[in-house]
């Protein structure tokens, strides 16, 4: 559309079908045509569609809707009930695709906070609000992981793999480290000193390049100082929704697996295929592709196989999780984004712009 300027293209959407799509292809190849073929063709034959496995199945689709209504009430909280319910669900969709089309070590934080300004909060309250929604995950996982060790042997949870190499423990230390120190650094940013991310904001807009944009920058460093005063102030009644909701949104990510599994196969341990999500969660993080294409799928294959009876369902259900938790995504974001960017973007919205300024 003609006048509409907009951070996406198709070819965001298409690259990471090919590549997730491409390893999952070549997953199938190698168990169905390469020397294990007719075991592996046997044994899924034993497969059997049963109301056990439709059960299983919609258990792991409700567990998606748990995922994304966690992230809707926690953008309803965070900003004070300002979005409607319509408007929390369409800015974690929009987030949700954000995220898929990135690479995981950028993640979806930046655009949420386009999403969130374009919905007529204001820059800085939604660069807040970002920080806030990143402290919140990030304690979820450092607070979570040491709880879980108390019923889980690390021999069980790092065990070497072909996929993963031997220096994955180091590895998840150094990230678990790091997550801790980010955890810090928003208690401080947001809730002590809130004029330390005011100071760095505005020195990176110093630079020659950017200084165009350092007026812009130095309203939003105000207005996340004004924000984190209102954060300090907030009650039971804020934080308790907003945690919550976090808590219902991972860990209804992390047990999709656990119910797709079941639907196929009984599952000994469901709390270590739950902590091991913990540890993929970190290896998905450092992938360069966009949501983790292809590198995902990989290390899900590597590191969650071994509780798959049947070799040859394991590309079986990569797909089908690949499916709910992250071509969704792209299929609804696909829907959704042209319809946005053409309100959020378009001449008629810049317009608008200029005459309530």
């Amino acid at each position: 559309m003609q006048g509409t300027t907009t951070p996406f293209s198709r070819w965001k959407i298409i690259l990471p079908t090919i590549i997730g799509f491409g390893v999952i292809i070549f997953m199938f190849w190698q168990d169905f045509f390469g020397e294990n073929k007719a075991e592996n063709i046997e044994g899924l034959k034993k497969i059997s569609l049963s109301w056990t496995m439709v059960f299983w199945l919609f258990i792991a689709l409700l567990l998606m809707v748990g995922r994304d209504l966690g992230f809707i009430i926690r953008y309803r909280y965070l900003t004070d009930k300002l979005l409607s319910w319509k408007q929390c669900i369409k800015v974690t969709l929009l987030a949700e695709f954000g995220s898929a089309i990135t690479p995981s070590t950028v993640g979806g934080s930046s655009m949420a906070v386009l999403f969130l300004a374009k919905e007529k909060i204001s820059v800085g309250r939604s660069t807040t609000i970002v920080f806030v929604t990143l402290f919140l995950d990030e304690m979820f996982f450092v607070v979570t992981f040491p709880f879980l060790l108390l019923f889980i042997p690390l021999d069980r949870l790092f065990m070497d793999s072909t996929a993963i190499e031997a220096g994955v423990t180091g590895l998840f230390i150094v990230a678990y480290v790091l997550k801790l120190v980010i955890c810090l650094g928003l208690i401080v940013g947001l809730f002590f000193k809130p004029q330390i991310i005011r100071w760095i904001l505005i020195k990176i807009f110093h630079l020659p390049f950017l200084r165009r944009w350092r007026n812009a920058a130095i309203k939003v460093g105000d207005d996340i100082v004004t924000s984190s005063r209102e954060i300090r102030g907030k009650g039971f009644s804020f934080w308790f929704p907003s945690v919550s909701a976090t808590i219902l949104s991972w860990c209804s990510r992390y047990l999709v697996v656990n119910a797709i599994f079941m639907a196929f196969f009984q599952v000994s341990d469901n709390l270590l295929v739950f902590a091991r999500q913990f540890v993929m969660w970190i290896l998905m993080v450092v992938s360069p592709t966009p949501g983790g294409s292809g590198f995902t799928e990989f290390i899900f294959k590597g590191y969650l196989a071994e509780f798959i009876p049947v070799v040859g369902l394991v590309p079986v259900i990569v797909l089908l999780w690949r499916l709910l938790t992250y071509y969704n995504y792209l299929f609804i974001g696909s829907i959704l984004v042209p319809k946005w960017a053409a309100k959020a973007f378009g001449k008629n919205a810049e317009e608008k712009n200029i005459d309530e300024n």
